[in-house]
């Protein structure tokens, strides 16, 4: 894509004198889409960042889960092959 000054430096001076306030206000238009953009990348960057650290913490959760449940199971086994206690 061109820039502003690009598409300008085509233009005759009578062109660029004529629209000079337009010229202007794209220039600056210009500058905050490119502050935007760059703002934009990086938030893109921390968010991917978030999702990779949270898939690695739900990753070690389920782990953790798994082992508690087998830790759960072992618990009920050893209780029910106990006798029960005559009433």
């Amino acid at each position: 894509m061109k820039t502003v000054d690009e598409l300008v430096s085509t233009w005759t001076e009578e062109e660029k004198e004529t629209f000079n306030d337009l010229i202007a206000e794209s220039r600056q238009r210009e500058r905050a889409l490119i502050e935007m953009s760059r703002v934009s990348q990086e938030n893109l960057i921390k968010l991917m960042e978030s999702q990779m650290a949270l898939l690695a913490q739900t990753s070690e959760l389920k782990k953790a889960l798994e082992s508690l449940a087998d830790s759960l199971l072992r618990i009920y086994l050893r209780l029910y092959n106990q006798k029960l206690p005559s009433s």
